[in-house]
């Protein structure tokens, strides 16, 4: 690949792996509220809800920008990859199901009467959505990186 190239593919990943660690960020306030939260031992569903609407804010900006950092990469490429349409597609997918998932919780939690058998229940359902999450991007800056090492 000629360093012409090879210049914008390194910008982009440089940008996915910054815009990667805001979310981490912003996934681990949420963790360390819960955790103080928690050891108040009083529910807090509501608040906890409220507590997700700026995630949820957070996780469209961030895969709003995740597409757009596809579509350059897409841009880059001197010819069609098919393995690039499936971490396109995989990714869309993704952001689809995790975007439904939070907002499914957010839901839940903001119900009069939240439907879960415990408080505890309810703070495991929001650790899997943020156990989840960090698996999607890891799996996703992992394929990014391979990719690019197969254009380089």
């Amino acid at each position: 690949m000629s360093s012409n190239i090879s210049e914008p593919l390194s910008k982009i990943f440089d940008d996915w792996l910054s815009e990667d660690r805001r979310m981490h960020e912003s996934l681990r306030e949420v963790r360390d509220w819960m955790t103080e939260v928690e050891q108040l031992g009083i529910p807090h569903f509501g608040e906890t809800a409220n507590r997700l609407l700026p995630l949820r804010e957070r996780l469209q900006k961030h895969f709003q920008q995740e597409d757009e950092m596809i579509t350059r990469l897409a841009e880059s490429l001197a010819e069609p990859s098919v393995d690039f349409d499936h971490l396109r597609s995989q990714s869309l997918n993704d952001h689809h199901l995790l975007g439904a998932h939070l907002d499914d919780l957010v839901d839940r939690l903001s119900e009069m009467d939240p439907p879960f058998s415990s408080w505890q229940a309810a703070m495991k359902q929001v650790q899997v959505f943020i156990k989840r999450m960090e698996q999607h991007e890891l799996t996703e800056t992992r394929a990014i990186e391979a990719l690019l090492q197969k254009l380089r």
